[in-house]
């Protein structure tokens, strides 16, 4: 349950509650404050998986949508696009799918289910590594007032190698690529420096079981099944549908297990990149319960992967999880401001998050798979 309120608490900090106790916990929050700037930190304990989406043509090969995401209005005039990919086959992935537009999203993911049936996952041999790449776009946030601050976002590469016997040593390697673009803020850019890079942005770590930072408060246990980097978590899920929605009815009962948690707790178990592929098409059709499911674009590419997106739009915020239409993988997620975005000086319909998810088996640590 730590793990759960740790990523949690990170879940748009400042729109997760009804206007009159977001009001009240900001005041308590600048009543603790000095007069300086607060600095949302890029990495907070050990939460790593949280980002954002390019949005200029320069970082064109990170993260692509090929398609409009249908939000009921059109994104900010300023806000860049990225171009769509170039490939030499204009093969569509979803040519044999029905009009993915008319489909529902939990046909959507019932369908990817279907296909994920049957899969396994690439065995991890004595002496070898799972190898999990994470290419994400991150906000960086600093709040300076009440209702003031302003947003950046930087690109980071995150890749993490998890030892066949996972009682064994893994590595955690984090750079950052690029310290992003200014969203916006209630103050110009020029009176708006740069947040600096921390020790803990960028670095190499290693721990057994995962656990990068022994002297951290809240310590990493081994087989611990509410840990989502544990093969312990997976092992206790059920593997029935409707009993894993149950389970993810509890796991965020603390949280009032709104549609808008439930899917967010979905989709970061899904990006550890650790969730076995037996299970994956349950967790799909579990995830197609949540109320309010929608398919929000019919093609959209993370690092050069088609796939389909699906997700929530509450507003503040639209999600979402981008699957393989032919495999029914998983290979990342996105978000966008909504028509009341959680910052009110980012604009409805910017870009503001998202990550490409990479897996596969490596020889050996800090080193990425053969091609």
């Amino acid at each position: 349950m730590r793990e759960l309120d740790e990523t949690l608490e990170l879940l748009h900090r400042d729109a997760r509650t009804a206007p009159a106790d977001l009001s009240a916990a900001r005041a308590r929050l600048m009543a603790e404050l000095d007069a300086a700037p607060t600095v949302v930190p890029l990495r907070p304990k050990r939460s790593r998986r949280w980002i954002a989406v390019p949005v200029a043509a320069a970082v064109a090969g990170v993260v692509t949508v090929a398609v409009v995401v249908q939000t009921g209005s059109a994104p900010a005039p300023d806000v860049p696009r990225a171009a769509p990919p170039t490939t030499e086959s204009t093969v569509n992935p979803t040519a044999n799918w029905p009009d993915i537009k008319l489909m529902s999203a939990a046909q959507v993911l019932n369908r990817a289910a279907d296909l994920s049936v049957g899969a396994t996952d690439q065995p991890v041999g004595p002496g070898q590594f799972r190898f999990v790449a994470e290419h994400t776009w991150v906000q960086r946030g600093v709040q300076t007032g009440d209702a003031t601050g302003y947003t950046y976002l930087w690109e980071q590469q995150v890749d993490r190698w998890i030892p066949a016997d996972p009682h064994d040593v893994w590595q955690e390697n984090r750079k950052i690529l690029n310290t992003g673009r200014f969203l916006g803020g209630s103050v110009p850019q020029s009176q708006a420096p740069v947040p600096e890079v921390t020790d803990t942005d960028q670095g190499q770590w290693q721990g057994r079981c995962g656990d990068f930072f022994p002297k951290s408060k809240s310590a990493k246990k081994c087989d611990d099944p509410a840990d989502w980097d544990s093969p312990a978590f997976y092992a206790k899920l059920p593997r029935d549908p409707a009993a894993l929605y149950a389970k993810l009815q509890a796991l965020t009962s603390n949280r009032g297990s709104t549609p808008r948690v439930m899917f967010h707790y979905g989709i970061e178990i899904l990006r550890a990149g650790m969730m076995p592929a037996e299970l994956r098409a349950q967790w799909y059709r579990a995830l197609a319960k949540i109320p309010g499911m929608t398919v929000l674009a019919a093609e959209a590419n993370l690092d050069g992967r088609t796939g389909v997106a699906l997700g929530l739009d509450d507003r503040h915020e639209i999600r979402q999880l981008i699957v393989d239409p032919v495999t029914g993988q998983f290979i990342g997620e996105r978000q966008v401001a909504g028509a009341e975005p959680d910052e009110a000086w980012i604009k409805p319909g910017t870009e503001i998050g998202a990550s490409a998810i990479t897996t596969g088996v490596a020889t050996r640590l800090g080193a990425e798979p053969a091609k």
